[in-house]
């Protein structure tokens, strides 16, 4: 079977269904999610060979894991094709996939010589076009998920912080994405854009809030760190004294009070391991392919609670994220998981962004 079907993105207002797809696809599934479990079922027999172009969506996003998940258990994928440029007249970046049905599941050859992922990983199809290294073995100890509750804000939140975001003033600084850098914080060094305006140094005027927006605010002024969602590398920042107020849909980390007293260390050290070659690479294979551009992942709080946690002190890390040497706070971080790894330490400096701007501390 060899099909094309149509993409119809859930995000989209016009295009959106307003529910789970009648073939395994969840709410913000691509339609053509869909059409890759209906041809599935329509192939039949064991050694069917299934071809279809397809979003490059269906490879990493959260709600078209049902159907990759039914894939891989009654096929194998036997070659995979993909680019980061636009190709036919599709306006998102698109792959092309063959499976072979089975009577077991995917336990036969891989993917030929040449072609781009080991069989069973998705987002490894774009990892490899990229040129991503692997995530190499790691000393760990738990996860971040088990040190810090994660939450993003959404469109509630975004509406609601609109009466309240002014220029200056003494309100608590409006953090957005584009104000995140590796270990660095960019407010009043980059303009913020917020409700379509461009703001120098966005502030948060609390009493112009709502009740609800205003018991919000105040239960992010607490010690916590914030990262960015969509980036080639991750990117968090800390905010240890619990000054500033996440944008949508910034990422807040928030330390669980049972990890220890020393709130303000825990802090650190969970920006510091998210500062790290180890932590882009692995978040990298989980999303790869989630973004607007095909140079960019986007994470969020289920992710990134799944990091896994390096097993020994990051003490050094700490000291070296704090004084604004980011480059070798990753690479004591690495450390720290028992990773010494040339190529990855490199790829992860050269994705760097690059300014120079005074670290945040």
């Amino acid at each position: 079977m060899i099909g094309n079907p149509p993409f119809l993105s859930q995000l989209a207002t016009s295009t959106s269904r307003r529910r789970a797809g009648a073939w395994g696809g969840g709410v913000y599934a691509d339609a053509a999610v869909d059409f890759l479990a209906m041809a599935l079922e329509l192939t039949g027999r064991s050694g069917a060979r299934l071809a279809l172009v397809l979003p490059q969506s269906v490879l990493s996003s959260r709600d078209a894991a049902p159907v990759r998940a039914e894939i891989d258990r009654r096929a194998r994928r036997t070659w995979s094709w993909w680019s980061p440029d636009h190709h036919f007249d599709a306006a998102v970046l698109v792959c092309a996939l063959v499976f072979e049905t089975t009577d077991s599941g995917p336990s036969g050859q891989p993917e030929q010589p040449g072609q781009h992922s080991p069989l069973g990983n998705w987002t490894g199809i774009v990892a490899a076009g990229l040129g991503i290294p692997d995530v190499p073995p790691l000393d760990a100890s738990g996860s971040l998920g088990d040190r810090a509750t994660l939450r993003a804000n959404f469109r509630d939140e975004y509406y609601g912080l609109v009466p309240g975001v002014v220029e200056g003033g003494d309100g608590p600084p409006l953090v957005t994405c584009g104000l995140i850098d590796p270990g660095r914080l960019l407010w009043g060094a980059r303009p913020a854009r917020f409700a379509r305006q461009e703001l120098a140094e966005p502030r948060v005027t609390i009493d112009r809030l709502s009740p609800a927006m205003q018991a919000w605010a105040h239960r992010k002024l607490v010690p916590k760190v914030l990262v960015a969602s969509q980036t080639r590398v991750l990117e968090a920042v800390a905010d240890p004294e619990g000054t500033l107020l996440p944008g949508v849909p910034v990422t807040t980390v928030t330390p669980l009070p049972l990890v220890t007293d020393d709130v303000t260390r825990v802090v650190w050290e969970i920006a510091a391991v998210l500062t790290s070659p180890v932590a882009t690479v692995w978040a990298w294979h989980q999303h790869a392919g989630s973004g607007l551009s095909a140079s960019a992942m986007r994470v969020g709080p289920r992710t990134l609670a799944e990091l896994p946690w390096p097993d020994g002190s990051l003490d050094d890390a700490v000291d070296a994220l704090w004084s604004g040497d980011v480059t070798r706070c990753g690479r004591l971080v690495d450390a720290v998981y028992g990773v010494d790894d040339v190529e990855l330490f490199d790829w992860w400096c050269r994705s760097l962004p690059r300014h120079d701007v005074t670290p945040a501390r």
